[in-house]
């Protein structure tokens, strides 16, 4: 067994708000503590979301004033993946608003790379920089986003809800954004 480097447990997790516990995850994955990713992954998902009220607090508002600080997405292993000589390497394309790029990268967000939403991811780091780069795609804009990621090996599950092959692992409101 593996032990823990930290001192986190799930009863000490509880008495912090939902804000430090998405701070402390991911601070966790960028030290590469999976046992504590997972302890707080395990936190979060037993918390309720807060109501959304409608009008005033539309979803399309709400999501404004958050930030994405985890990006995952279901890509073949290596699919549009470029390696850097300094072992960071480069996503491949997604399309994903720059402007939430933007923000993520100054809180610290990861990038997730799975084969399906039921695997751990394979490849997982911390974003430190992002390109624009065109996709070839009918009827939607010719620009996608590019992430640079410093690889840490730390494997995630997968975070996000729906259909498509993206999930976002969304931040609190900001403060002062309500």
């Amino acid at each position: 067994m593996v032990s823990n480097t930290h001192l986190w447990t799930p009863e000490k997790l509880a008495k912090k708000t939902r804000a430090e516990i998405e701070d402390l995850r991911a601070r966790a994955v960028r030290l590469g503590a999976a046992d504590l990713v997972r302890m707080c992954d395990l936190d979060l998902s037993s918390r309720p979301l807060k109501a959304i009220r409608p009008g005033k607090n539309s979803t399309a508002k709400k999501l404004h004033r958050q930030v994405v600080l985890g990006y995952h997405f279901v890509c073949s292993k290596g699919r549009g993946i470029s390696e850097e000589a300094d072992g960071r390497f480069w996503s491949g394309s997604w399309v994903v608003a720059e402007q939430n790029v933007k923000e993520s990268i100054r809180r610290g967000a990861y990038l997730a790379l799975h084969e399906t939403k039921a695997a751990t991811s394979y490849r997982q780091g911390k974003v430190v920089a992002y390109r624009k780069s065109p996709r070839e795609m009918i009827d939607k804009e010719n620009d996608g986003i590019e992430f640079l990621v410093e690889e840490t090996d730390q494997q995630l599950s997968w975070v996000g809800s729906g259909s498509g092959e993206k999930g976002y692992y969304w931040s609190e409101p900001l403060k002062g954004s309500e």
